[in-house]
């Protein structure tokens, strides 16, 4: 007698009896055939790589790498009020004010370099409005911050909360002067820009 030809899985299927046997082999073979697409898709996909010259290559989009604020080593100057020297990667960035205690009704002004870039600005405090925003366009290195207290209702000087950030507010770096700075009379402390690679 000749030995037999093995049957073919379609055979074998049609030949089982009890539908559940049946279902679970069909179950076995789906992950083949993935297997087999799976294949095909990464022999395409190379095949396109492949193709792609340096230039296009390179314009592929890339994950990037946000650098967060940092507390800078520049030293303090002897007007910082208690200020701590803050770090950026990005120019411009936002430099955020807010009043630090009691919604006195402080008022402000800020210079940028001997700037003035901001006058007669009332703060409150984060639970009653939002920080004010101020885009710096800064210079590479460090770049002095004044802020003066113009006015002061409650009389004893300004607290003021300053925050560094590269998106929005409460995503930065913050910095709070220590000691009220007295009405008439400015802070200063350096935002440093060294420029993310």
């Amino acid at each position: 007698m000749f030995p037999q030809e093995p049957r073919s899985k379609v055979d074998f299927n049609k030949n089982i009896q009890r539908p559940w046997l049946r279902s679970i082999i069909d179950l076995a073979v789906i992950p083949v055939s993935m297997r087999k697409l799976h294949i095909i898709w990464v022999g395409v996909l190379s095949l396109v790589l492949a193709g792609c010259n340096r230039q296009a290559y390179n314009s592929l989009p890339r994950s990037i790498t946000v650098v967060p604020p940092w507390f800078s080593n520049y030293p303090s100057f002897a007007n910082s009020y208690g200020f701590k020297n803050l770090g950026t990667g990005y120019t411009p960035s936002t430099l955020f004010l807010s009043d630090n205690l009691a919604d006195g009704g402080d008022v402000v002004a800020v210079a940028l370099n001997g700037q003035v870039v901001l006058d007669n600005q009332r703060l409150h405090t984060p639970d009653n409005e939002p920080p004010h925003p101020l885009v710096l366009a800064l210079k590479e290195g460090a770049n002095q911050i004044d802020i003066a207290c113009r006015q002061d209702p409650d009389g004893l000087g300004c607290t003021l909360q300053a925050e560094v950030s590269n998106t929005t507010a409460g995503q930065g770096i913050t910095t709070i002067n220590e000691d009220y700075i007295p009405e008439g009379k400015f802070a200063s402390f350096v935002v440093e820009y060294k420029p993310a690679k």
